[in-house]
């Protein structure tokens, strides 16, 4: 059977919705295996919420030894769209969600290139704000005959300092710095869409590859979880163009 992953430090916890996920069966199955199987692994006790959680590798090992009764599975079919199979293992998780988020990664992409796009078509500069005008403040663009002017007030000025500061450099950079926050949560999406499909392949045939395989995707899984919340965040800001969606909003 799998060999039981048991990851270093903290090990990664679960709750029943997620149980569910990943091993290919109902959450009202997970609630009938801890009623009526003795052996089912406890919960883990713990501060913080009121949802039980059960540790990752004890939740693994306890499928690989009593995996899913043969019948119609879709946990490892290539689009989630059913496959009948003698369910003699444990189960890959269902391709769906993993897919849901390579289309996010995709349309948050989308916006940055955009944004990339705008400030690369405007003056680089510097842009400074360089005092009173004829006709108002001013903001100077670093090129002879390029800015733009605002108000002759206190809100003209407020206006010209925030032209300045966010000069299409600094928008630039804000988009790289956000590329590569997006390129680790994008790492671990699809690492784990090559990874399910090497344990489709070993499933049957190989305990000791697919248990190693199982402990390389709870690594996956753990840095996927911590990232989500950032990206999600960062898709904020683009909320009001097409293409949005209100699932993706970050929601504690």
């Amino acid at each position: 059977m799998p060999k039981s992953p048991d990851s270093e430090g903290v090990p990664r916890l679960m709750t029943v919705s997620e149980i569910a996920l990943e091993h290919g069966v109902s959450r009202q199955t997970v609630h009938s295996y801890r009623t009526t199987r003795d052996d089912f692994p406890r919960p883990v006790e713990g501060e913080g919420s009121t949802r039980p959680r059960f540790r990752a590798d004890e939740v693994a090992a306890w499928f690989a030894a009593n995996p899913p009764r043969p019948g119609k599975r879709t946990d490892l079919a290539t689009r989630d769209e059913g496959a009948s199979m003698e369910a003699t293992g444990i189960a890959v998780p269902p391709g769906a969600a993993l897919e849901a988020a390579r289309e996010f990664v995709q349309w948050l992409r989308a916006q940055l290139d955009e944004d990339e796009r705008v400030a690369r078509a405007a003056t680089l500069g510097p842009w400074v704000q360089s005092g009173i005008g004829d006709y108002g403040w001013t903001v100077d663009f670093g090129r002879p005959g390029a800015g733009v002017e605002t108000a002759d007030t206190e809100q003209g000025l407020a206006d010209a300092d925030f032209i300045a500061v966010h000069n299409p450099a600094r928008v630039l950079r804000e988009i790289d710095a956000k590329r590569r926050i997006l390129d680790l949560y994008a790492t671990a999406v699809e690492d784990r869409l090559a990874l399910r499909a090497r344990m489709r392949e070993v499933i049957h045939s190989d305990a000791d590859e697919f248990g190693r395989l199982h402990l390389q995707e709870s690594e996956l899984i753990k840095t996927a979880e911590c990232l989500a919340p950032v990206t999600r965040l960062l898709a904020l800001p683009y909320a009001d163009r097409p293409g949005y969606r209100e699932e993706w909003e970050w929601r504690p």
